[in-house]
């Protein structure tokens, strides 16, 4: 694994959503991936999505905790990233893509009761990033969200 690409900074003050591939088993998997994060989440009135992708096979088979602690040892990261979107194994092979949503700061690294992480549908995981990263919502009103559906999963607000 290495360290983040210098372009994310920048990415990141156009509150582009990040995301890192750390399953490299399934190209075409891969593809849908991407296919569904550009889409635009349900309800959506605001830009279409963007993107930051790491598409780096240094980071295959990385898992939350070792994501989290590249951000906390990167100055601008630790302080301007609050979410990454991770595209796993589950993600890249899986029939609805859903991607794994993380926090990387938080209270003594818990978010509130919800922990620091769930699963999301891939077109309904930048309206996280971004709202997060604008401070209009906190990690923990989507954590909760995801915690309280069926399958665990954030599909977006219930109407």
């Amino acid at each position: 694994m290495s360290a983040f690409p210098p372009a994310v900074n920048e990415a990141i003050e156009r509150y582009a959503s990040v995301v890192v591939r750390t399953d490299y088993s399934d190209d075409e998997g891969w593809l849908a991936v991407l296919g569904e994060l550009a889409k635009a989440p349900e309800d959506w009135d605001g830009e279409d999505p963007e993107n930051f992708i790491v598409d780096d096979p240094s980071w295959s088979g990385a898992g939350p905790d070792e994501i989290r602690d590249v951000v906390r040892g990167d100055e601008y990261l630790s302080q301007y990233l609050g979410v990454v979107v991770i595209a796993d194994t589950e993600a890249v092979t899986g029939d609805e893509h859903l991607l794994l949503v993380v926090a990387t700061t938080g209270p003594g690294g818990e978010t509130f009761g919800y922990g620091r992480e769930f699963r999301s549908a891939p077109r309904e995981a930048y309206q996280v990033s971004v709202n997060v990263g604008l401070g209009n919502m906190s990690f923990a009103e989507f954590a909760e969200t995801a915690a309280g559906s069926p399958d665990g999963v954030f599909r977006g607000f219930p109407d």
